[in-house]
């Protein structure tokens, strides 16, 4: 049995060594070829790309803004991991060609062919706001995007020699010049060009779609017959109608988590002489069944449930705040700096930001009063403003600790006294 025992453990010492050269398998999901959608969707603000995959029979859109729809075959596949399903452009992604035919209540109401269109950010990507261009403009936009591009780099670089050739010619006058000389004077170069913030993204193809809210379908057709796979229901819902003031609560020790403040109902609550911080944002409120489909389809969303897209901050500069009966109180907006402070507590300071720092908050400095007497107060933005707001602040006063301990003892002493008066009562008489 001893040369057989020594004999297993040498095996074992073999495929241990051996386990890190082999190679692990991979968790390869299973891909099937599908038609899916793929849009790009105006979502109140700005455009998206998104997908629908085939095992959905009902895509969504907001009103307002033009969308760009292509049916698309390519190979899909589902991750349990995330319990979603995904698609592998970069393997295929072959573009069905016909015409979009949008029907509502079996009546065809619209007939699209494939067009080239293309993104036009005004203010650059980074803002947001676009348009879609279609056809010959589209194309045409892009090729005045990239001439003015290389027009740019044309400049930019003649500009960057200029400035090469002021600073060798300043090095080159200083060497030069003998003690007691006047400086040469040279003049300097023109400033370097400002790039343009202007985007126009490559033109592709797609089909166009602008609707009012309402229920439709549409479908691919060729020859008169629809595509198979490409029969989808369609909701288009309507847009925000105007943007609303949301309010974030920055407590100092916890500034990088604010806590939301969305509608006139919330409340902020803090101890007397506490300071927060409070900042505004621009944002649009939709019903979550009427958003949450438009940018991720395979999401669940909750009927009856609200939901707050940030825009931007708000260009607000001041406040008033009210403490019960004493008088307003104006807030200015201020540049703040958060500084985390020395030793094992970890915590937070925040000051004014200086010239020339980088302010990591814009916001309301809040100062509770310290007054007992004082229990709530109201944040209002100035009268006749478009966007109204109003937070009310509750101040949470200290628990009395002497009063907390007696209330406490008291069911501890009602229990002793009738546990007592119980067995007085039980005795003999004779010992009573």
């Amino acid at each position: 049995m001893a040369p057989l025992r020594s004999f297993s453990l040498c095996v074992a010492l073999v495929l241990s060594a051996l386990a890190p050269a082999m190679p692990a398998a991979a968790l390869e999901p299973e891909q099937r070829e599908a038609t899916i959608i793929s849009v790009r969707v105006w979502e109140g603000h700005e455009y998206r790309e998104v997908f629908i995959p085939s095992t959905s029979d009902e895509m969504s859109l907001i009103a307002g803004r033009d969308s760009a729809i292509a049916y698309v075959r390519t190979l899909e596949y589902y991750w349990p991991l995330s319990r979603r399903i995904y698609v592998d452009f970069q393997r295929q992604r072959d573009l069905l060609e016909g015409e979009l035919v949008i029907r509502q209540d079996g009546e065809e109401i619209a007939r699209e062919s494939l067009r080239p269109f293309s993104i036009l950010y005004p203010e650059g990507a980074a803002v947001g706001e676009a348009e879609l261009l279609w056809g010959e403009e589209a194309e045409r936009a892009y090729a005045e995007h990239r001439e003015a591009e290389r027009a740019f780099a044309r400049e930019f670089a003649a500009a960057r020699r200029a400035h090469t050739a002021y600073e060798r010619r300043l090095l080159q006058s200083g060497a030069a010049r003998q003690p007691g000389e006047e400086a040469e004077v040279i003049d300097p170069p023109p400033p370097l060009p400002e790039p343009s913030l202007r985007l126009v993204m490559p033109p592709q193809p797609g089909f166009r779609a602008s609707l009012d809210a309402g229920t439709y379908t549409i479908a691919l057709e060729r020859d008169g017959q629809i595509v198979p796979d490409t029969l989808r229901r369609l909701r288009v819902a309507s847009p925000p109608k105007n943007s609303v003031l949301v309010a974030d609560i920055v407590p100092a020790e916890r500034w990088t988590r604010p806590l939301a403040a969305n509608t006139s109902d919330a409340r902020v609550y803090a101890r007397p002489g506490a300071t927060f911080y409070l900042t505004l944002a621009e944002a649009n409120q939709y019903a979550e069944t009427d958003y949450l489909p438009v940018v991720r389809p395979q999401a669940e969303p909750v009927a009856g449930r609200t939901i707050w897209i940030r825009r931007g901050p708000a260009s607000v500069d001041q406040l008033d705040i009210q403490w019960q009966a004493d008088g307003n109180e104006t807030l200015a907006r201020e540049a703040l700096k958060v500084e985390q402070t020395r030793g094992t507590s970890f915590g937070y300071r925040v000051r004014a930001a200086r010239e020339g720092e980088v302010p990591d908050l814009n916001a309301f400095t809040v100062t509770v009063p310290a007054d007992s007497s004082i229990s709530r107060g109201v944040i209002t933005r100035e009268a006749g403003a478009l966007l109204p707001l109003r937070r009310e602040v509750v101040v949470v006063q200290p628990r009395n600790t002497a009063t907390g301990l007696i209330l406490a003892l008291v069911p501890l002493a009602g229990f002793l006294a009738f546990a007592a008066f119980g067995k007085t009562a039980h005795l003999p008489h004779r010992y009573q």
